[in-house]
């Protein structure tokens, strides 16, 4: 267990100084891009990013699929198997990106061009941005074995390489964005796919070089393409259903109300991307880990793991929430300049008060999956996630408004983590009564408790740079001081005392 929590910190470390990069430049990238494009067309951007985004879903729902069994066949040692497993998952993935297109082609094009609310005059524009976000939509998915292998092999310095690689060079583009003469939003589109296009080129040369078992082979395993196949496809049916559900509240938002209203949950959603970042180090670092010790049968380690990580990942959730909670609508209106569409401080308020269930819920998934069971899981949760959409699109039938429908669009998400902890502890008999009350629970009722006296000071204080500073720092403060003592179990403060402030005393002896 302990050369594993090494290693999980050693991988965590590559994924944090990626985030660091990624948040930096992120927000900047944001900002200039909303300037340039103008809130209409990064509203455009947006909603057909979303459109396309419901497949997009598939990368992460194969790829980690792809690397449980990449996973496997490596903890096995058996480069034959090894070989097949990555082919056999290379012609599945071919086959989806075909299919993609097809859907993307056939009935994307029709929707776009005849129901979403988009001026007639910027059209075009969006035809061109469909375009080039369905070719990288098509060749992202036929990338997924790739992106599972570095994955699989742990090399978390090369996957955080090329995210600081990609953001640096969204950082070019806004540059070309600024010099190049046409239509800014179709620019803006088709540089972006140039970086797509040029990472693949670069992933697809590392791991042929570098992983025995990587090439462009189109030959099959028939017993391994059953057990992948039904793994992915009971997995991309729940995922996709989610993303529908998703995306499916964008375009409800469109039909209702405009293209400013989906620059709104937008810019919401790349805060909140920008913010999980800080969250998801470990347990991306812990999911190859949490495989491997489900493959050796060592249950404690195993169940030992969804909690530990849980707990790292709520601590973090804790630390960010308060100051956004209680300073976002001074961030986000010092970051765009006052030049906020409406409802966005709203939205990102919403979603991180929600994050802590979704978080909680991440490892409980994992853990799921690892394990095999994932038809269970989506034959749980998949009608919970189709009666969801319906609601939200009658809240808005009846004029309820922006703010309600985003509410109860996240019903589903905290219905199936209730649902998954019955089904982790019915299967495997993981201890979800106690990881309910300890992790996520407690968790919570100390966040709530941490806010209070920088609630209270914020109160007392008039909107300025001076207020932000002092209520973001008193509420990092009492979180810290909450969590630490009445939160985390010993095996989370001594990995914290041995393995960071540990590292961090001996660099400075």
């Amino acid at each position: 267990m302990e050369d594993n929590n090494k290693r999980i910190v050693r991988n965590t470390v590559y994924l944090y100084v990626r985030m660091l990069v990624m948040t930096a430049l992120g927000f900047v990238t944001t900002r200039v891009v909303l300037e340039k494009l103008g809130a209409s067309d990064y509203g455009i951007y947006s909603l057909l990013g979303g459109f396309v985004g419901m497949f997009t879903v598939l990368n992460s729902i194969l790829n980690t699929g792809s690397s449980r069994f990449i996973a496997l066949a490596l903890g096995k040692k058996d480069i034959i198997l090894q070989k097949k497993t990555f082919s056999t998952a290379f012609v599945i993935h071919l086959v989806i990106a075909v299919v993609v297109l097809i859907l993307l082609e056939s009935f994307g094009l029709w929707y776009i061009n005849t129901n979403l609310k988009i001026d007639a005059n910027r059209m075009e524009a969006a035809n061109w941005v469909f375009q080039f976000s369905v070719i990288s939509v098509v060749l992202a998915i036929s990338q997924t074995p790739f992106t599972a292998s570095v994955t699989a092999h742990e090399k978390f310095n090369i996957y955080a390489t090329m995210s600081i690689f990609d953001t640096v060079a969204k950082l070019l583009i806004l540059y070309l964005l600024i010099i190049l003469p046409g239509d800014k939003l179709v620019v803006y589109a088709s540089l972006l796919f140039g970086i797509s296009f040029l990472e693949i080129c670069i992933y697809r040369t590392y791991c042929i070089k570098k992983f025995k078992e990587c090439s462009m082979r189109l030959s099959i395993d028939k017993s391994l393409l059953k057990e992948m196949s039904q793994f992915a496809g009971w997995s991309t049916l729940g995922h996709v259903i989610t993303v529908v559900n998703n995306r499916g509240i964008n375009i409800f938002l469109n039909l209702f109300f405009n293209t400013v209203m989906n620059a709104a949950r937008g810019l919401a959603s790349t805060v909140s991307f920008m913010i999980g970042n800080f969250i998801t180090g470990f347990m991306t670092a812990a999911q190859p880990q949490l495989v491997k010790f489900y493959g050796e049968g060592d249950m404690e380690k195993f169940n030992r793991l969804i909690f530990n990580i849980t707990q790292y990942s709520l601590f973090l959730i804790a630390i960010v929430m308060g100051p956004v909670l209680l300073e976002i609508d001074y961030v986000v209106d010092l970051w765009l300049n006052g030049n906020v569409p409406p409802y966005t401080t709203t939205f990102v308020k919403i979603t991180m008060i929600l994050t802590l269930v979704y978080r909680s819920n991440s490892m409980v998934e994992t853990g799921i999956q690892a394990s095999g069971y994932v038809k269970l899981l989506n034959l749980a949760s998949v009608p919970i996630y189709l009666i969801v959409l319906p609601i939200v699109y009658f809240s808005l039938k009846m004029g309820w408004g922006p703010v309600v429908a985003i509410w109860l669009a996240n019903i589903a998400p905290v219905v199936a983590f209730l649902i998954n902890l019955v089904i982790i502890q019915r299967t495997i008999h993981f201890p979800s009564r106690q990881f309910f009350f300890m992790c996520f629970f407690k968790t919570t009722g100390l966040v709530l408790i941490s806010l209070l006296l920088p609630y209270l000071v914020r109160q007392q204080m008039e909107k300025s740079f001076l207020r932000f500073l002092i209520v973001c720092s008193l509420s990092v403060l009492c979180t810290f001081v909450t969590v630490w003592f009445w939160g985390f179990n010993e095996d989370v403060r001594d990995m914290f005392r041995k393995k960071i402030l540990g590292k961090f005393l001996h660099k400075y002896k």
